[in-house]
């Protein structure tokens, strides 16, 4: 069975956990999840293992306490320390798969913004490859930084007391909201800061929409034949 089929029969049988063993569960699973360098097949195959125990264990009255004990991370820490990471050409495969498909989506936004300035005002259609490629590459990174970030904030506020989270929401509302007016300003600074260079090229809203809905398309071939997101 493989690690999308894995996910999906989890979803399934996690609903047979009481409401106690399941929010036990749920953040080891999202802790485990959250590191990304695994791999993915031999977590998910460990997650299916631990909840198959702990529904063995429900049924004889115990509770996740009794069966992983209290200190849920300490516990994931050490079965994190066993899985191996994932294979670097199915990192280098995934990563590869993200980046054609991020471009089209920037193409699909760029040529739906595009399409309406137009309704208003006169757009120059003129793009400079040579500036899309940078762009592109920054964007990319800084979209790498902030996901890597999100994952280490997940893992460290998934096993947080849960007496204290109402009083931290404010909080971390406040760091969302301001990490995303950091980024969004990133990405306009860094449009400024970019000269104009490269082979020029005209392509007008529509086209980059049809050009982004073709590119999405040939990358969903590619994923039901190679199964790169498994």
């Amino acid at each position: 069975m493989n690690a999308k089929d894995l996910i999906a029969l989890n979803n399934e049988k996690r609903k047979q956990l009481n409401e106690h063993n399941r929010n036990y569960y749920e953040n080891m699973l999202v802790y485990i999840r959250s590191h990304l360098m695994l791999s993915e097949q031999q977590s998910e195959e460990l997650l299916m293992e631990l909840l198959d125990h702990l529904l063995e264990a429900q049924k004889h009255g115990k509770s996740a306490e009794d069966v992983f004990g209290k200190d849920a991370k300490a516990y994931c820490d050490e079965l994190i320390c066993q899985l191996p990471k994932e294979k670097k050409r199915n990192i280098y495969a995934f990563i590869g798969y993200l980046m054609i498909r991020l471009f089209a989506l920037i193409a699909l936004a760029t040529g739906a913004v595009e399409l309406v300035a137009e309704l208003f005002t006169d757009v120059d259609d003129t793009v400079y490859l040579g500036k899309a490629f940078v762009l592109f590459v920054i964007d990319l990174a800084i979209i790498l930084l902030v996901v890597a970030l999100v994952m280490l904030s997940v893992r460290k506020s998934v096993f947080r007391d849960v007496s204290s989270i109402f009083g931290n929401k404010v909080k971390d509302f406040l760091i969302v909201s301001f990490v995303f007016c950091i980024v969004i300003g990133m990405f306009v600074l860094v449009e400024r800061l970019v000269p104009e260079f490269g082979y020029r090229i005209e392509a007008g809203g529509m086209v980059r929409i049809l050009f982004g809905l073709l590119v999405l398309a040939v990358t969903w071939m590619l994923n039901k034949k190679f199964r790169i997101t498994k």
